[in-house]
C-alpha cells in the first residue's frame, strides 16, 4: 500500500528533486537557484499554514509529491473554504504506475472528511483531470494591444507602489475578491513572493490616500538583437472603479514611445470593446472576415466533491425565481460516494436539498460530475450542455428553466497562480 503523509522540512531536497525531473526548466539548474527554491520549499513548510507538502511513499521511497492549498474562494458572493492542488509530480522511475490517480483520490477524500464541497486546480492535461471529474473553468484570454489603442485619459492619481504600499495593494485584492465570484483570497505571504519578483513592477491609482486600483507588470525584450524594443506584460490588473480602471489605461498608453506591444491575460468577455483596434497584429482572418483578436486558452478547473454539501452550504443563495423540483442524477465514476441522485426543491429560486428522493419531480437532469461542476460554477449554460447532449433531461421544456437556475451574471474570475 502507498502511503501519503506530509513532507518533514528534511525531506524539502527530494521533493525538489521530483518536482525539477518532472517538470525541467532549465534555470532551475543552477546550484544557486536550486537552494534557493528548496530553502524556499523547506520555509513553506514550517511557516505556511495555506499550504501543505505532500509525499506519496512507496516501501519507505518517495515516489511521487504534490501541494495542497487551503483557499477562501468568493463562491457566487459566499466566502466558502475550498481546496487547491499544485505541483503533482511523480518520480520517472515511477510513471504509468497510477501514482498520480492515487493522490488525486487521496487529495479529493481528505478535503471531502472536511467537510470543503469545492476543489480546483490547473490541469497539465484537460482529459486527464476531466476524467477524474474536473470541469473546466473559465477561459482566460491574450490580447496584445498596440498602446495608442488603450483609451485616453487623466493619470495624474497614478503612483509608483514601494513595499510600504503592500498592506494598501492587499486590502484593494482583496475586496476586489469580496465582490467578484471565483475569486481566491490572497494572503500577505502570496503577495509578497509575487512582488518581491525583481521583474515586477507596480503601480496604483490612489486619490485622496485610498488605493483603489493596481496593475503589476514587466517588460520583455522583443527581438534578442535590439534591446530598445518591448513589450510590456501586465501580470496583474485590479481596480474597484471605473475610474481607477481609466488611469491605469492611460498610464500604460503614455508608454507608447517605449513598447511596441502591452500584453493583457483577461478573463473579460467584452474587452475588445475598450479597444480602439483590438487586432492583435497577426492579420489573421477568420472566415467570412473577422480579424483574428486575441488568444483563449482553458486553464482552471473545478470539481464538486460533496454534491450534497454544495448545495447545504449555498442555501441561503438565491438561483433566480424558479419554483420547481428537480432531481440531478450525477455520475462520478472517480468518487463513488459522490454518485447518487439530489431532489431539490427551488422557492423562488432558494434551493433545498430533499433528505428523501422526490417521488415525482417536474424534471430530471442526468449528467457527468465534471460538466455539474461547470454548470454550478456558472462557467457554462446549461442550454449548452443539453445541447451538446452532455446533459439529458427528462422534459425538455424545462430547459429554459434550468438555465435561468444557474445562470450567472459574470462567469467565475481567477486570478490566483497555484
Amino acid at each position: 500500500m502507498d502511503e501519503i503523509r506530509a513532507l518533514e522540512p528534511s525531506e524539502a531536497e527530494e521533493f525538489a528533486r521530483i518536482v525539477g525531473m518532472a517538470y525541467p526548466r532549465l534555470e532551475m539548474q543552477a546550484l544557486d537557484v536550486k537552494e534557493r527554491w528548496i530553502n524556499r520549499i523547506r520555509e513553506s513548510i514550517e511557516e505556511d499554514e495555506a499550504a501543505s507538502f505532500v509525499g506519496c511513499y512507496r516501501d519507505g521511497r518517495m515516489v511521487g509529491v504534490m501541494k495542497w492549498f487551503d483557499f477562501h474562494m468568493n463562491v457566487h458572493g459566499k466566502r466558502l473554504l475550498t481546496g487547491g492542488i499544485g505541483t503533482v509530480a511523480v518520480d520517472l522511475l515511477h510513471k504509468k504506475e497510477k501514482i498520480a490517480k492515487t493522490m488525486l483520490f487521496h487529495f479529493l477524500q481528505a478535503y471531502r472528511d472536511r467537510g470543503v464541497s469545492l476543489v480546483s486546480l490547473y490541469p497539465f492535461r484537460v482529459d486527464f483531470y476531466k476524467q477524474m471529474g474536473f470541469g473546466a473553468g473559465t477561459k482566460m484570454n491574450e490580447y496584445r494591444v498596440s498602446p495608442l489603442d488603450l483609451p485616453a485619459g487623466n493619470k495624474q492619481d497614478v503612483v509608483s507602489l514601494a513595499k510600504e504600499d503592500r498592506a494598501d495593494i492587499l486590502s484593494c485584492y482583496n475586496r476586489y475578491a469580496a465582490k467578484t465570484h471565483g475569486m481566491i483570497e490572497k494572503t500577505a505571504r502570496e503577495l509578497d513572493a509575487f512582488l518581491d519578483r525583481p521583474e515586477h513592477n507596480a503601480f496604483g491609482y490612489r486619490k485622496d490616500g485610498h488605493l483603489s486600483g493596481y496593475l503589476v507588470f514587466q517588460f520583455k525584450q522583443v527581438n534578442q538583437e535590439n534591446a530598445s524594443i518591448h513589450d510590456l506584460h501586465v501580470r496583474e490588473f485590479i481596480c474597484e472603479t471605473p475610474e481607477a480602471m481609466r488611469g491605469l489605461l492611460a498610464f500604460l498608453r503614455s508608454q507608447a514611445d517605449q513598447v511596441r506591444r502591452i500584453v493583457f491575460y483577461t478573463q473579460e468577455e467584452d474587452f475588445h470593446f475598450l479597444l480602439a483596434d483590438p487586432r492583435n497584429g497577426s492579420d489573421r482572418l477568420i472566415p467570412f472576415y473577422y480579424h483574428e483578436s486575441h488568444a483563449s486558452g482553458v486553464g482552471l478547473m473545478y470539481r464538486i466533491i460533496d454534491v450534497a454539501g454544495y448545495f447545504r452550504q449555498m442555501a441561503d443563495r438565491r438561483m433566480g425565481r424558479e419554483s420547481c423540483l428537480i432531481t440531478f442524477h450525477i455520475r462520478d465514476g472517480f468518487l463513488p460516494e459522490n454518485e447518487s441522485s439530489y431532489p431539490i426543491r427551488f422557492h423562488n429560486g432558494q434551493p433545498e436539498l430533499l433528505a428523501e428522493p422526490a417521488a415525482r419531480a417536474d424534471a430530471e437532469v442526468s449528467l457527468d460530475i465534471s460538466d455539474f461542476s461547470s454548470l454550478a460554477m456558472g462557467a457554462v449554460r446549461f442550454h449548452s450542455l443539453y445541447q451538446y447532449g452532455l446533459a439529458k433531461l427528462s422534459r425538455p421544456e424545462y430547459a429554459d428553466v434550468i438555465d435561468q437556475l444557474f445562470a450567472v451574471s459574470q462567469k467565475p474570475r481567477c486570478t490566483t497562480g497555484f
